[in-house]
């Protein structure tokens, strides 16, 4: 590797929707290079950061090649970053869309304590921050994906503000194993008044999150921008979310639901009832053997969900 994060981070500038930069130098040239976030289908790449909430976040706008049919915008899982979402960004490329993605706080670029966060709604305030940028810059109808926490924000944005088809900034809305709750959950509940004034930090557990094990043995051994522990305070704050969450009322936005049946990261069961409740007109795809990192799993799982969602998006467009 050849390139530092924090080098990376003094060389990366301010966000401007419309400049690019006249040169990107070498840090992220090499940051590209390493997460393999160049594309042949899109034609400008603009990144930089921006403040949104209480943080510092990194933007990536990537322009199509070709007339844009609208804009993606992706919000990522758990210890993810950016880098880890090349399948998804050279997807919505091929559909004609232009992409931005960004680190949520405490992830990949972003500054904030590693992996934490003491609020979900913190989250939210990043989200809707960076919604009411894209809505000014960026060409529409937008879509929104959201992978496991992910999908827990773009989930928290539309009952929490209580978005109505008709207030509805997205076009159409993809929640890839969205997180209600974890995997777990009840004995998190029950130990963590326990241990959180007393431990910060918890060993990280090896999870079987995809059937690709080139990206398995990647995320374990070769991705700098990897938190190495589990902080309890996120666990404290993903419990209050989970109970805020469950006690909304229905939603008439119906989004795509994409769930593998293999999930070991989150209770898939009891999340896709919840999500039945929540959003009744919602579709479900169900991914057979599908592990949890969908945007990462094997080749044969993604061409299945691909499909699907390219569907989706030709029937929206």
């Amino acid at each position: 590797m050849n390139w530092d994060r924090q080098a990376l981070i003094r060389e990366f500038g301010d966000f401007d929707w419309q400049t690019l930069p006249d040169s990107q130098g070498e840090q992220l040239d090499a940051y590209l290079d390493y997460y393999k976030l160049r594309f042949d289908k899109a034609a400008h790449h603009h990144c930089g950061f921006m403040p949104l909430g209480e943080f510092r976040i990194p933007v990536h706008y990537w322009r199509n090649q070709s007339s844009s049919r609208g804009t993606a915008l992706m919000v990522h899982g758990y210890y993810d970053h950016v880098g880890l979402y090349t399948s998804l960004i050279s997807f919505c490329l091929s559909q004609g869309l232009d992409v931005v993605a960004f680190d949520l706080p405490g992830h990949g670029l972003a500054d904030g304590e590693p992996a934490a966060i003491r609020d979900f709604q913190l989250y939210d305030d990043v989200f809707t921050q960076l919604l009411t940028q894209v809505q000014g810059h960026t060409a529409a109808p937008l879509f929104a994906f959201g992978q496991s926490t992910g999908g827990a924000i773009l989930v928290n944005y539309l009952l929490k503000h209580r978005i109505t088809p008709g207030q509805n900034p997205f076009r159409d809305i993809f929640l890839l194993a969205p997180l209600i709750r974890p995997r777990g959950w009840r004995k998190a509940r029950v130990l963590h008044p326990l241990i959180s004034p007393v431990i910060s930090h918890l060993r990280r557990g090896v999870v079987n999150s995809s059937t690709d094990l080139q990206f398995i043995e990647f995320v374990g051994s070769h991705d700098p921008l990897q938190a190495e522990k589990l902080s309890v305070k996120w666990v404290g704050a993903m419990l209050k979310w989970v109970r805020f969450i469950e006690a909304q009322p229905a939603s008439l936005i119906a989004p795509m639901v994409v769930q593998g049946d293999h999930d070991e990261t989150v209770d898939w069961q009891h999340n896709m009832q919840v999500l039945q409740e929540k959003f009744p007109s919602r579709e479900l795809v169900m991914i057979p053997d599908g592990r949890h990192h969908l945007v990462n799993d094997g080749a044969a799982k993604q061409q299945i969900m691909y499909g699907h969602i390219a569907e989706r998006l030709r029937q929206a467009q």
